[in-house]
């Protein structure tokens, strides 16, 4: 299949600096940019850790997807662009068909609500829900799913995450809206945290733990996801997450 890839993240062009490249963990890559010595500020080398990081899985991910038989294609852009509708588009006419978009993109800017500001509400709501409506107000096109990525925060909310919770309740809202619109499925996910890296830091796994909440296995996610895609009918929104409700927050009514 033909897989088009969108992110904000630009393609990297090139290599990896060698220098670099025999670094397999994050303290080695500090320790690696360090005797380089072009950076010494801890910021900047943090900085550089999380772009190399994010250029390496970029890689790894396109060279799994290809060695599947899969043609890939990326584009650098912001889903809250007006490109990115235009994108869509693109892709149908360049293919004769597109047949489903999987909506992850996701920022946090976690502080108290009293803390939070205008801007920062507009970057975690927009980039969930205006890409959202960009790709449902194409559902015309052809598609035979879309499937949002939201979050267990949504439901039974989180400290410090209005604005995030916020952004995934209005998925799920419209996702229950335009399920079936077009003879198009429509779903929207609300995972409870995943193993494995993503949003969830060493710290808060250690949290969750303590709190009783499991994190989800990343084959369960991937299968329970593409369980919903085969499906021709189900649910408009779905929570998945290990654990018991009670252990996110108040007992729901």
């Amino acid at each position: 299949c033909t897989l088009v890839l969108v992110g904000r993240s630009a393609l990297p062009e090139a290599d990896e600096d060698p220098r670099t490249a025999i670094a397999e963990d994050r303290n080695a890559l500090r320790r690696a940019l360090l005797e380089i010595g072009e950076l010494t500020k801890p910021h900047d080398i943090e900085q550089a850790c999380n772009r190399i990081e994010a250029d390496r899985e970029m890689r790894a991910s396109i060279a799994m997807l290809e060695s599947f038989g899969a043609t890939v294609e990326y584009v650098s852009l912001d889903v809250r662009s007006s490109a990115f509708g235009e994108l869509l588009e693109d892709v149908k006419e360049r293919h004769g068909r597109i047949d489903g978009v999987i909506h992850g993109a996701g920022v946090l800017d976690d502080h108290f609500l009293r803390d939070k500001t205008a801007d920062g509400f507009d970057r975690v709501f927009g980039t969930k829900v205006d890409g959202a409506r960009t790709i449902l107000d194409r559902v015309h096109l052809g598609l035979r799913f879309v499937v949002l990525f939201g979050s267990i925060s949504g439901v039974v909310g989180n400290r410090g995450q209005t604005d995030y919770a916020a952004a995934n309740d209005a998925l799920d809202a419209l996702a229950r809206h335009h399920d079936g619109h077009h003879e198009c499925r429509v779903i929207s996910i609300d995972w409870g945290p995943w193993a494995g890296g993503g949003m969830v830091s060493p710290e808060l796994e250690r949290e969750y733990a303590r709190r009783g909440i499991g994190l989800v296995d990343p084959d369960d996610g991937v299968m329970a996801l593409l369980h919903e895609i085969a499906a021709d009918a189900g649910p408009a929104q779905l929570v998945v997450m290990r654990g018991t409700p009670e252990a996110f927050g108040p007992p729901l009514e």
